[in-house]
């Protein structure tokens, strides 16, 4: 029986207010940018541009609009549908807001259902809201978490229901997840697995009744597999040195500046390890068995994991976040849970404005270039050329800023995420011709770098393009420039024309 005088109780009221006002500060940063600044973020919006349905002659010359049951409709299902009312910038930040709302929700609604009460412990989420994975604008798989946690709350929630209810709204949340992201759909099914281990074990239930816990827990996720079967993997499984495990969990706090962060992470795991030390917060033993899920499946992901970049990752995460809806403060003592807390506060307030600041920033330099791209002939075909150190969280990145001329000219981007297996979008058999042909690296280091040729197919192929833009995470200038024309020039962006066959010589 729940009492009023439990430790780090609050009342509804007080905690929706918090709730809200936590809310509030976390989605200030993306309503001080047009454009927030997510690497893969820009190529993202692009493609909601496309869906669900082609909007212009010009563009179905380009692209074609491939529906299918791929786990990685996250962001495609949800932001093309706001954009019906609202503008395409706008919906893309109410994604956002929608995906931060889910993770700190789902993680105060895990704690809401286990000890039936409000505290101010869940809201430590909002610490783990500008996480890495955030800043590489792995979108889908964000929201899939969120999903992830709000269903796992309602698992917990409906333990004593019928099995019939609870297998039917399984199926229903297990499908949505894996829609949403396929590792996301992952990490759920190992909390899932966890828990009902973990209740067959505290329990003592005989072979018979466990058998049948754990088929009702596995019969959500029959209809998701199914799909799952039909769609044939592809790509690499590689594994990194083990012994990077320890620096990836570092990856929640990791943002723009590598010693600021590591202080503020250090702070913040010598905070919460001494709490549990001294018993002043206790884990509920429900939730033993999805955290030591969490943590083994951490261990044994491999960094890549077919086409999933930066798979081993995406956990940690994930298991902070278990850990903070799964225990809670029991200790008697108002005031030290009132200074733990008030530490928060404020390590989240100095981390929130230097990501206010940084993204303020990034959005002047954002506002100075998309006249650039505004520019550009309705229907063009930009090529896009960039370096490796392009693919990495920067402050204001440049990677793939060209392809927000889908959006706004309706044009042909090569660099365009368009890819069988994990978008809906495909490209029109010409179209794919140049993608093919102008890699973004070779165009990089054939003009920028100026250290190799670009093959006679590709210069053909750029020729017949007739743009080319070059994005640099500094400044640069072009080393051979022949056959291009400046259009539009800036320190880290470039637009030029083709003027004819586009060689470079070493």
């Amino acid at each position: 029986m729940e009492t009023a005088n439990q430790p780090g109780r609050l009342k509804s009221g007080s905690f929706i207010a918090l709730f809200s006002v936590l809310m509030a500060l976390a989605v200030a940063p993306l309503f001080l940018t047009e454009l927030p600044p997510l690497l893969d973020y820009p190529n993202h919006l692009a493609r909601m541009h496309l869906l669900p349905s082609l909007s212009s002659p010009v563009l179905e010359t380009f692209y074609q609009v491939a529906w299918a049951p791929i786990p990685n409709l996250g962001m495609d299902g949800v932001v093309p549908f706001l954009a019906l009312f609202v503008p395409l910038d706008l919906a893309g930040k109410i994604f956002v807001v929608l995906t931060f709302f889910l993770l700190a929700g789902g993680t105060v609604a895990i704690y809401r259902v286990l000890f039936g009460m409000w505290s101010l412990w869940p809201c430590l989420a909002f610490l783990l809201l500008y996480t890495r994975l955030l800043l590489w604008g792995f979108m889908a798989y964000l929201i899939g978490c969120g999903l992830a946690l709000a269903a796992f709350a309602a698992w917990v929630a409906l333990r004593d229901r019928h099995w019939v209810v609870r297998i039917l709204l399984g199926c229903g949340f297990a499908l949505l997840i894996y829609l949403a992201h396929l590792l996301a759909f992952g990490v759920y099914a190992v909390m899932i697995a966890g828990y009902e281990l973990g209740q067959v074990w505290r329990r003592r239930l005989n072979p018979r009744d466990a058998v049948r816990a754990l088929a009702i827990g596995a019969m959500p996720f029959v209809p998701a597999l199914a799909l799952m079967a039909m769609n044939s993997a592809a790509g690499r499984i590689v594994y990194a040195n083990p012994l990077r495990k320890i620096d990836l969990l570092f990856s929640v706090f990791d943002n723009y500046s590598r010693p600021f962060d590591v202080v503020c992470f250090v702070l913040a795991v010598l905070a919460v390890a001494f709490v549990f030390q001294r018993r002043w917060v206790k884990l509920a033993p429900e939730m033993a068995g999805p955290l030591l899920g969490l943590v083994l499946l951490y261990l044994a992901m491999p960094t890549q994991l077919f086409t999933a970049a930066g798979a081993d990752r995406r956990i940690p995460m994930m298991i902070f976040l278990v850990l903070i809806a799964g225990s809670r403060w029991v200790i008697e003592s108002a005031p030290r849970e009132r200074l733990f807390m008030a530490g928060a506060a404020v390590l989240f307030a100095i981390r929130l404005t230097v990501i206010a600041a940084t993204w303020h920033a990034g959005g002047r330099l954002y506002a100075q270039l998309l006249p650039g791209l505004d520019a550009l002939p309705s229907g063009a075909c930009i090529a896009v050329g960039y370096n490796k150190a392009g693919i990495s969280v920067q402050k204001a990145p440049l990677t793939h800023f060209a392809a927000l001329a889908v959006a706004r000219r309706d044009a042909l981007v090569t660099t365009l995420f368009a890819y069988p297996l994990q978008q809906p979008i495909t490209l029109q058999p010409e179209a794919k011709s140049f993608a093919d042909l102008l890699s973004a690296e070779e165009l990089w280091y054939a003009f920028v770098d100026g250290s190799t040729t670009l093959s006679a197919a590709a210069s053909s192929a750029l020729a017949r393009c007739g743009y080319v833009a070059f994005a640099g995470t500094r400044p640069f200038d072009l080393q051979n420039k022949a056959s291009l024309e400046p259009a539009f020039v800036t320190p880290r962006f470039k637009i030029y024309r083709v003027s004819s066959s586009a060689s470079p010589r070493s």
